[in-house]
């Protein structure tokens, strides 16, 4: 009902095409616009380019476009969205009794200038594409600049070869054109705070002058294409400023590239498309997630149409057709419901359609109100892990050496036993183990503590769930994972972790040594609470303070009774 209301096959449309294209902007748009927002949406834009210059203003329904293209209505719109978000199409809509009129103006690209120089494009294009192609695109557009050295220009003027003449000249009746070239992308950043940025700016540090209309426009894109709030982008204005009295595009654009790999993250910022309000979901969803690409494809199709994609285009069965259409008309199941059932039956059932099968399946899910895509998938899904609980396996790797380095830093660092059996001498262990936090993945770091085997799937699971709770950095995710790991013998739990990851933030730990020093402080002061010696003897100055102290932190007393936990458990 939301594409129907959008766009519909018999809608009409004509095409018009303001400023004359060339091959210079057919080699734009396929450099430097294709792989922003992929090869549908150009071709939409290369057949209305040709249709508008073959014969312009002629009336046309979309199914043209859905056959010439061979994509679905949905698709169509979802390429049309594209172009206009980009600046390559503007549309127009009229609503005339039963049917409406579209206009589509097909706009040239911006040129390659001013499309490097937008610090949104161009760092979009840049974490699609990466640095080697990203360059020699920029080297490729650039204007060359031929050797004059020792040369002066000898060309004539217009005076020097044309003479005016005394003739009658007619009035010049030639309409204004209303349509302008563009010269930038359609933007407009609703949801940056101005006036808390321009609060957080003193005149003595950056005089509000400088904060022109131009400026403002870049401020809202870098922050966009960044994710910064506008108190991050007062820490990059001022870094932009520098001893200088000015405030140009492109100190922004570094400064802000800069903060960006000092606060954030080393790797470049990647936008991804979402849905236009009047079609978003209850909830927030990514066009790049498969699963839901894979909703929205069982929302907006026949079960016809599923039925013939999952027999790899063949016209299917009438009876499997009776069958599941008697589902909607029946029985009331909603399509996407029906949709979910075809293609969880074709995956269970290759090759066959049994009608008790579909049935029994239909009629669970109606007793369990099913009314969505979305949720037939996740029962689906549910019952897939009932009945294969297996992950998938990954291929054994050679991780012997991180292996041994892990078990080495958990002697060292904080005497666990079973660490003790790797007797391998490691120089520099510190600062190895701290690089290894530093870029192994959390789900690659388990696959290294099981010396490259296959990770118990609890301890993927309880490492995912973790992860996807808690935004940690990296590297003091994998500190806290291989300081648990060891801990609790190989066997991770959420609450430990919690429990840990707790006690760090009460104690402002940031970074991997300082989390190294508190696993080292908590060791130390179980094993003096254990110690059979003499408790009078004096204390090693490089123990904490507290442990002479009948009181020890909260966050110790934490860790302690969540391990004598574990380990009675264990025994039972």
């Amino acid at each position: 009902m939301q594409l129907y209301n959008e766009l519909q096959p018999v809608d009409r449309f004509t095409i018009h095409i303001p400023f004359p294209l060339s091959s210079y902007e057919r080699k734009l748009i396929t450099l430097l616009y294709q792989p922003l927002i992929g090869p549908e949406p150009i071709s939409l834009y290369f057949l209305l380019w040709a249709e508008g210059e073959g014969d312009e203003g002629h009336d046309f329904a979309h199914y043209h476009l859905m056959n010439g293209l061979d994509m679905s209505i949905s698709s169509i719109f979802n390429a049309r969205i594209a172009l206009e978000a980009i600046g390559l199409l503007r549309t127009y809509k009229k609503q005339e009794e039963h049917l409406r009129y579209f206009a589509y103006d097909v706009m040239p690209p911006l040129e390659a200038k001013r499309f490097f120089e937008d610090p949104l494009l161009s760092m979009f294009l840049f974490s699609k594409i990466g640095e080697s192609a990203y360059r020699n695109l920029l080297r490729r557009f650039s204007p060359k600049n031929l050797i004059k050295d020792g040369m002066v220009e000898v060309s004539r003027q217009f005076t020097d070869v044309y003479q005016p003449i005394q003739q009658h000249m007619p009035e010049n009746k030639m309409e204004a054109v209303s349509v302008e070239k563009p010269t930038e992308i359609p933007f407009f950043y609703r949801e940056f705070d101005f006036p808390l940025l321009m609060s957080g700016l003193s005149e003595s540090l950056i005089p509000h002058r400088l904060i022109t209309a131009e400026i403002k426009e870049t401020i809202s894109k870098i922050a966009f294409m960044y994710g910064l709030s506008a108190l991050e982008m007062k820490n990059v204005l001022i870094i932009a400023i520098g001893d200088s009295d000015e405030l140009t595009q492109s100190a922004i654009k570094k400064a802000a590239s800069e903060y960006y790999k000092l606060t954030i993250s080393k790797s470049p910022p990647a936008i991804t498309k979402m849905l236009p309000p009047e079609q978003a979901h209850e909830q927030a969803q990514e066009w790049n997630s498969k699963q839901d690409e894979l909703i929205e494809y069982f929302e907006q199709t026949s079960p016809v149409e599923v039925l013939t994609a999952i027999n790899d285009g063949k016209q299917p069965f009438q009876k499997d057709i009776e069958l599941f259409e008697s589902l909607v008309m029946i029985y009331e199941i909603s399509i996407p419901v029906v949709n979910v059932l075809i293609h969880y039956v074709s995956m269970t059932s290759p090759g066959r359609i049994n009608k008790n099968y579909v049935d029994a399946i239909a009629s669970e899910w109606r007793q369990k109100g099913i009314k969505t895509a979305a949720q037939a998938m996740n029962v689906a899904r549910e019952f897939m892990d009932k009945k294969n609980p297996t992950v998938k396996k990954h291929p054994v790797q050679n991780m012997h050496e991180e292996y041994i380095l892990l078990k080495m830093a958990a002697n060292h660092f904080y005497q666990f036993d079973l660490g003790k059996e790797a007797k391998v001498q490691i120089d520099d262990l510190e600062n190895k183990f701290t690089a290894l936090m530093k870029k192994a993945e959390p789900l690659a770091l388990l696959q290294m503590l099981a010396d490259g085997q296959e990770p118990f799937s609890n301890d993927l699971k309880t490492v995912t769930q973790f992860a996807s709770m808690y935004d940690m950095e990296r590297a003091m995710l994998n500190t806290l994972i291989h300081y648990a790991y060891f801990a609790s013998e190989g066997n991770l739990n959420i609450p430990f972790l919690e429990a840990i990851a707790g006690g760090w933030r009460k104690q402002s730990i940031q970074t991997v040594d300082a989390a190294i020093v508190y696993g080292q402080s908590y060791r130390k002061s179980r094993t003096q609470k254990y110690s059979r010696t003499d408790y009078k003897k004096e204390t090693k100055k490089e123990l904490p303070a507290w442990i002479n102290s009948s009181e020890k932190p909260k966050n110790m007393q934490s860790l302690e009774e969540l391990e004598r936990q574990y380990k009675k458990a264990k025994n039972d």
